[in-house]
């Protein structure tokens, strides 16, 4: 029983006859894409649709998560939980075999139609423990990409996540592998306050899941026992970051991150989160205490009855570019310990890209030659580019961890070290510019006297420099172009890309390196405008993750900001000062809070009060004087020294706002003060509102006064005014 999609059969002998789970309305939609689309269009679907659904189940970057592990085309892959396809095309392309199992039929029909060009995919839908049993063959690799958390639902048995593994392992070859990728329930983004993948609740895994239940994510520690008891199964660790859903790199326990590189958090498309605090620092701590892999956000196991070994030690994507620069950058470790670096093309159209480093490399060379900085040796192989691993740590991780132990000045001054090495390297002659600049960084008005160098690495960031032994040496250059780029876009770059890539720089940012480095207001302009058309010339068509979050993502909320202005609210008291006889003292007042913008009070009155001076502090607000109210019921007269704007309320630009109670009358023995202070940025919009209509009226009867004037002085030079005067004086 069955179909054929294309080239695609669509297996129907288990089927029940009806989808047991559906996401609704958005799934229809999502089957018009994948019959009417050819995956080179969803980039441009998921920029028009601007939704969460189509993002997460169309994106190429989701392939990410596999595209990096070394298939040799051979292989015979077993795909659980296949959903809509959004890792079945990567096994289409890397392995012989592909047997892809869902329980919906919708779904499987888009994934069928996504793919109905590749001829070695079956896709059976039905229950997954119904259709096991009746699996025939052994395969190479079995994947359970974000599937094994749904285990209970999978499998009905007292140790669900235990038997799934056992019921899984059944179906490999003897050195078969299972892929295993998950979030982990203790990942920092969740600490972070980022929801619950799965309910969309707040700390739900990392409290342990006590509202919930069908679904489970585990910590690592977790994972071993599950290992342990799942016939003693060995585990090679990986790492994806930002998580395994939307990976641009891939750790291992070989080769993790250094400090500074985990920047990237928006991770959020799909529900409102909670900030609670900036996770950069909070991974360099983790890094520094060798706990990163506890708190990684998500995992990805290669699960084996023997340890599973591969090369590949880290896998970073750049494939949220046009094709024409779509790399991948591999580091990969031998028995010896040595380790290699290379980069591959990720579509032919990017072999280009990768060949024309080696030249680079070799041209770079020659040019920084007299700097004493080196470069990263480059030789090209077979439809690769092979580098040297070096060892050391960027400047970027050097400044961080000056500026980490307080030694501000120090890092400014490493800084400048190296924007003085840039411009003594690219400053050889007049820049000009060509029609090769006009393409990359379009027509910028650049103003003149520019200098440049006949080769541009405009990449040089402190991230790209690894400091060794007193050395350094220049790495990812595929950014240099062979026509003039001006030394100050290079520094200017190197400036930005440290200072406004993590928040924990923000420091630096009052120390006006810009200025600094001979950068004016308007060079930085002028140069982001430039920044702005390379990266849209990078891109081409292409909308990156970032750009994506922005339009789809639902934000955040910062819980600084919120502790903050509810400190700030909750230290906030209304002073009372009485007068005496001997005129206003701190010993002679009283502190009433002030709660939700508010404050309320009866207070008593000692006798011989001659005047009361209401005081918020250095609240700059407007404040509505609701009621001041003697013990009788009649009202207080006061003064303030604040700008009326109506209805009670009262705007105080200065910083000591006073409202002040001159008359008391007699035999008086309480007063009830009631006051709202409202939202300064509106308050003072009513103010400047008011203030401009005043001033238009003033210069309005200003221009009326001097009009008659000019009528006056017209006619007392009359020849008719002045006879007048003459008859008037006989």
């Amino acid at each position: 029983m069955g179909e054929m999609i294309g080239k695609v059969y669509l297996d129907t002998t288990y089927y029940p006859g009806k989808d047991l789970y559906s996401d609704g309305a958005i799934e229809d939609e999502m089957l018009a894409i994948a019959r009417d689309y050819t995956p080179q269009q969803f980039n441009s679907v998921i920029r028009e649709k601007e939704s969460w659904p189509i993002l997460y189940h169309f994106s190429h970057i989701r392939e990410n998560i596999l595209g990096w592990l070394p298939f040799t085309g051979e292989e015979k892959v077993l795909e659980v939980g296949a959903g809509c396809g959004a890792v079945t095309g990567v096994l289409c392309r890397k392995a012989k075999e592909v047997t892809s199992i869902d329980l919906s039929m919708k779904r499987s029909r888009i994934n069928a139609y996504r793919h109905k060009d590749q001829d070695n995919l079956k896709i059976l839908v039905g229950n997954f423990q119904e259709i096991e049993q009746n699996l025939t063959e052994k395969y190479d690799y079995i994947t359970l990409i974000g599937v094994f958390e749904y285990g209970e639902a999978y499998i009905q048995s007292e140790d669900p996540y235990v038997d799934f593994l056992k019921i899984i392992s059944r179906h490999l070859k003897p050195d078969g592998k299972i892929i295993l990728a998950i979030e982990n329930r203790m990942g920092l983004k969740y600490w972070a306050g980022c929801t619950e993948d799965h309910f969309g609740t707040l700390f739900e895994g990392i409290e342990g899941y006590p509202r919930t239940s069908g679904v489970k994510t585990f910590t690592k520690k977790e994972f071993g026992k599950i290992l342990k008891s799942a016939g003693d199964l060995k585990a090679s660790w990986y790492y994806p970051f930002p998580d395994y859903k939307f990976p641009m790199t891939v750790y291992s326990d070989g080769y993790l991150p250094a400090k500074g590189e985990l920047n990237r958090t928006e991770y959020n498309f799909d529900r409102f989160r909670l900030q609670l605090f900036q996770e950069s620092p909070v991974y360099d701590t983790l890094l520094d205490n060798d706990l990163y892999p506890q708190f990684a956000n998500s995992y990805l196991l290669l699960i084996g009855r023997e340890q599973p070994e591969i090369k590949t030690l880290y896998a970073k994507f750049s494939n949220e570019r046009d094709r024409h620069f779509d790399i991948r950058t591999e580091i990969s470790g031998t028995e010896s310990g040595e380790k290699t670096v290379r980069k591959y093309p990720e579509t032919e159209e990017a072999s280009e890209h990768i060949s024309s480093l080696e030249k680079i490399s070799l041209n770079l060379s020659e040019l920084y030659k007299e700097s004493g900085i080196s470069v990263n040796k480059c030789k090209a192989g077979k439809n690769y580019a092979e580098f040297e691993f070096l060892n050391g740590i960027t400047l970027e991780e050097k400044l961080d961890t000056l500026l980490k132990e307080g030694k501000t000045d120090q890092a400014e001054e490493l800084l400048f070290t190296y924007t003085d090495m840039v411009k003594k390297i690219h400053e050889k002659e007049e820049f000009y510019k060509t029609e090769d600049f006009v393409r990359v960084f379009g027509d910028v008005e650049l103003k003149p006297g520019l200098k440049c160098a006949v080769l541009s690495n405009i990449d040089l960031v402190p991230a790209n420099i690894i400091l060794e032994q007193g050395t350094a040496s220049v790495i990812d250059y595929e950014w240099t172009f062979s026509f003039p780029v001006p030394s100050q876009f290079i520094v200017y770059r190197m400036i930005h890309y440290y200072l406004e890539s993590d928040g924990k720089r923000e420091v630096l940012r009052q120390r006006n390196f810009y200025e600094k480095a001979g950068l004016t207001e308007e060079d930085c302009k002028v140069f982001a405008e430039m920044e702005r058309n390379f990266q849209q010339y990078m891109l081409g068509s292409h909308a990156s993750m970032l750009s994506l979050y922005r339009r789809i993502s639902p934000g955040k909320a910062d819980a600084v900001i919120f502790y903050e202005e509810k400190k700030k609210e909750a230290a906030q008291k209304l002073q009372i000062f009485l007068d005496t006889g001997s005129g206003f003292s701190e010993e002679n007042s009283v502190k009433f809070p002030i709660k939700d913008r508010r404050c309320m009070v009866k207070m008593e009155l000692p006798g011989q009060i001659q005047s009361l001076r209401l005081d918020p502090g250095e609240l700059r607000t407007g404040i509505r004087v609701c009621g001041l109210y003697w013990e009788d019921g009649t009202s207080a007269q006061f003064c303030t020294n604040g700008v009326s704007l109506g209805e009670n309320l009262y705007y105080f630009g200065a910083t000591d706002p006073q409202i002040q109670i001159q008359r008391i009358p007699e035999n008086v023995r309480t007063i009830e003060i009631n006051l709202e202070f409202e939202d300064e940025k509106e308050t003072s919009e009513k103010f400047w509102n008011i203030y401009q209509k005043r001033e238009q009226n003033f210069r309005i009867r200003e221009a009326e006064l001097q009009k008659q004037e000019n009528v006056l002085r017209t006619v007392e030079n009359s020849k008719l005014w002045k006879m007048y005067r003459n008859v008037k004086k006989v």
